[in-house]
C-alpha cells in the first residue's frame, strides 16, 4: 500500500515531509485572528495517525518543549504513518498564563478541558436544544479541535503539567473496550512514567471526546511550573523519550521501548490541601518527583509533608499528613499558598500494584 498525500485544514502535505500551518477559529476584538497551530509530519510509508496536544491549559507550559523536541528528532523519510501535533490548543490562555480563558464572559465554559466537543448536549438556561449561536468563544476553540483536528488522528496524546507544583504521572482511560482499551493501556505503559493512573474520564475533556470517537488516548503529567532548571531538563528527555516509546508502540517506527523496570498503577489518589492560608513549608521539593530512581516519593500514612504558620503572626497554624501509604506524585515547594490550593497526591499502595 501506497502513502498518500496528507490534508488537514487546507494543508497538503506530501509523503516524507512536514509541514505546519495555523488553523483559523473566530476573530477577536482586537482584530486579530484566532488561529491554533498545527505541525504535521507525514511519514513515508502508511500508518496511524498519532495526534499529540499540548496548552489545552495554558499555564502548563512545559510540554511544549516536550513537542518540540519530539518533532525535532522525527525522520519524515523512517516514519511510518503520521503525526499531528497542537503545541498551543489555547493561545489565549496561554499568552496570559492562566489556566483557563481569560476575559471569558461566561466563566463557567471557560476552560477548554471541560467543554468539548464545543457543543452543549442541552441548553444552559430554559428547557430544549440550544441555539447554534449559544457558544462560548473557549466552546468555538474546542469546536474546531473536535471538527478539524480530531477527525483526523486515530490516537491521543495529551500532554499537561502544574502550574504551582511538580507532578508526575500518566492518566488512563478506564471504560474503554478491545483494541481500544487495549492500545490504551500499550501507549500509557509505553509512556514510561513510572506512575499510571486509572481512572474513567470526563467526557468533556479533550481525551474524553477522542474516546468517544473510538481513539485510544493517555495524558502525561509532567515537570512544572517551579521546578528547578535540571529538573525540567530532566522532565524534557522523559516526555520525549515517552513520546518516541508510543510511537514505536505504535510501530510507527522500529526500536525497542525504554521504559522503568517497573511501574506503579494505581486508582486511589487522595489529594491534601490546606485549610487555612499561610506560609507552607514543605518537606519534599518538587525536583525529588522525577530526580530519584524511580519516579515519586514513597511516603507512609501519618508521615508529615508539610506545616504552616501565619506569615505575619509567625503563629503556626497547621500540619499537612499523608493519608494513606502510598507514593507522592504531587508536591509544592515551600512558599505561600491559599486555603485549598493544590499541595500534594500521594498514589495509595494498598489498592495499586507493580507491573513489570
Amino acid at each position: 500500500m501506497k502513502q498518500t498525500t496528507f490534508e488537514l485544514a487546507g494543508l497538503r502535505v506530501v509523503p516524507g515531509e512536514r509541514a505546519f500551518t495555523r488553523l483559523p477559529v473566530t476573530k477577536l476584538l482586537s482584530g486579530t485572528t484566532l488561529t491554533l497551530p498545527i505541525h504535521v509530519v507525514h511519514g513515508a510509508e502508511p500508518g496511524p495517525v498519532l495526534g499529540i496536544t499540548s496548552g489545552v491549559h495554558g499555564a502548563e507550559y512545559l510540554p511544549i518543549r516536550v513537542v518540540k523536541g519530539a518533532l525535532e528528532r522525527l525522520n519524515p523519510p523512517v516514519l511510518r504513518g503520521t503525526v499531528v501535533a497542537v503545541p498551543i490548543c489555547n493561545p489565549l490562555s496561554f499568552a496570559r498564563g492562566t489556566r483557563i480563558t481569560p476575559d471569558e464572559d461566561d466563566v463557567d465554559f471557560a476552560n477548554l478541558n471541560r467543554v468539548f466537543p464545543g457543543y452543549r448536549d442541552k441548553a444552559v438556561f430554559g428547557i430544549g436544544q440550544p441555539h447554534s449561536s449559544d457558544r462560548t468563544l473557549t466552546e468555538a476553540i474546542a469546536a474546531v479541535i473536535t471538527d478539524k483536528i480530531l477527525t483526523k488522528i486515530d490516537h491521543l496524546v495529551d500532554f499537561h503539567s502544574s502550574r504551582y507544583q511538580g507532578i508526575i504521572k500518566v492518566i488512563q482511560q478506564k471504560g474503554q473496550e478491545g483494541r481500544q482499551a487495549e492500545i490504551t493501556q500499550g501507549m500509557c505503559r509505553a509512556l514510561g512514567l513510572g506512575l499510571i493512573h486509572e481512572h474513567t474520564d470526563n467526557p468533556k475533556t479533550i481525551t474524553g471526546q477522542a474516546a468517544q470517537m473510538g481513539m485510544s488516548t493517555c495524558v502525561p503529567e509532567i515537570g512544572g511550573g517551579r521546578v528547578s532548571a535540571p529538573a525540567e531538563e530532566h522532565c524534557v528527555t522523559m516526555g520525549i523519550r515517552g513520546i518516541f516509546n508510543v510511537i514505536k508502540f505504535l510501530d510507527m517506527i522500529p526500536g525497542e521501548i525504554e521504559a522503568p523496570a517497573r511501574q506503579l498503577v494505581f486508582e486511589i489518589a487522595p489529594h491534601v490541601r490546606p485549610t487555612t492560608a499561610g506560609y507552607l513549608v514543605s518537606r519534599f521539593d518538587p525536583d525529588q518527583l522525577f530526580m530519584g530512581e524511580e519516579t515519586g516519593i514513597p511516603v507512609k500514612k501519618g508521615e508529615v509533608l508539610g506545616t504552616l504558620f501565619d506569615p505575619y503572626t509567625f503563629e503556626d497554624l497547621e500540619t499537612l499528613h499523608s493519608p494513606v501509604d502510598g507514593i507522592l506524585y504531587i508536591t509544592r515547594r515551600s512558599g505561600p499558598v491559599e486555603a485549598g490550593s493544590h499541595a500534594y497526591a500521594v498514589a495509595d499502595l494498598q489498592v495499586s500494584r507493580w507491573i513489570d
